[in-house]
């Protein structure tokens, strides 16, 4: 089946603050810091590690026709991503993440150099995307300030879903830098009923959309007997509510060295998996797999080299 993916592409600055605080505590000063530039957002990572995975994702963005829009365009191409049915906007430049590390933690902060903004969509932008049968991928950085492309893009799953699509929705709220008004929320619970398989991470993030504080509770309300609800927690047990009942998936256990693009690998085994006709445990369980080698190995978003027979494994 084919797998269109929906959503943000964006330049991350990685600044690496938590071991320059360190070096510059222990009066270390060996070692030369600086920051990383390479492709990021929610969706654009879930793509190319879909592309490593030898999937044929076609990515849909707001593609930016300035140097770095160009340069990220060119780096997902070599990797095996498919931009035919996205548009270039021809007068934007790219946005950027700040990704602010420490103790494999990260605060991420969006900022908008002049002549950017936030991927936009719109009916045209969306035009050349095919309403058939097909694997959509999306996700919660899709709802920015702009209620017209957030519109845009949920008619554009209703289509669709209507067409026969699954749909697979990443919630990725992130309302500590985003906020959550009552558009947005209202954006999201359209975005829940639209979805097949719903993905998440951590109480917090199901309590900002649904208000239930209790991970297990925010995932059963949230499926509903209508989706199945796919609810990480960290290096717990990922829960896997479906038909009124629910699994514990265990995690492996790793040594991180890095969490950047984390839930964007998980989610793109997850997707792998299941369109190689896993159901949503073994799906889960081969995620759990490509997402603890990506965080224990150093590069961007690493990948084993025998994630077919892992999947193999995670299938039998």
């Amino acid at each position: 089946m084919k797998i269109c993916t929906i959503g943000d592409l964006c330049a991350d600055l990685i600044l690496p603050y938590g071991e320059a605080k360190a070096d510059v505590r222990n009066q270390r000063t060996g070692r030369k810091h600086e920051l990383t530039f390479r492709p990021g957002g929610q969706v654009g990572n879930t793509s190319v590690v879909l592309a490593r995975l030898g999937e044929h994702p076609y990515f849909v963005t707001d593609l930016c026709s300035d140097p770095i829009g160009q340069n990220l365009k060119q780096q997902l191409s070599e990797a095996g991503v498919d931009f035919s049915w996205s548009r270039v906007n021809p007068d934007k430049a790219n946005m950027i993440c700040l990704a602010v590390v420490e103790d494999n933690d990260q605060i991420i902060f969006p900022w908008l150099p002049p002549g950017s903004g936030y991927p936009e969509f719109s009916r045209e932008n969306l035009s050349l995307v095919p309403r058939e049968n097909m694997m959509v991928f999306s996700g919660g950085m899709i709802m920015t300030d702009s209620f017209s492309s957030i519109e845009a893009v949920l008619s554009l799953l209703e289509e669709l879903k209507a067409a026969g699509s699954v749909i697979v929705f990443d919630l990725n709220a992130r309302a500590e830098t985003y906020g959550m008004n009552r558009e947005r929320k209202q954006a999201f619970a359209r975005a829940v009923e639209l979805s097949d398989y719903l993905l998440g991470s951590g109480a917090a993030e199901f309590a900002s959309v649904c208000g239930i504080h209790d991970l297990h509770e925010a995932a059963c309300f949230l499926s509903n007997g209508k989706r199945t609800v796919i609810a990480r927690d960290g290096h717990r047990p990922v829960l896997v509510v479906e038909n009124g009942r629910t699994a514990a998936v265990p995690t492996v256990p790793v040594k991180v060295t890095g969490t950047i693009g984390a839930g964007d690998t998980f989610n793109a085994a997850f997707l792998h998996a299941l369109n190689q006709g896993a159901d949503a445990v073994k799906s889960v369980r081969f995620a759990n797999r490509i997402a603890g080698y990506m965080i224990s190995h150093p590069g961007h978003l690493s990948l084993p080299e025998n994630a077919g027979e892992i999947l193999r494994q995670c299938m039998e």
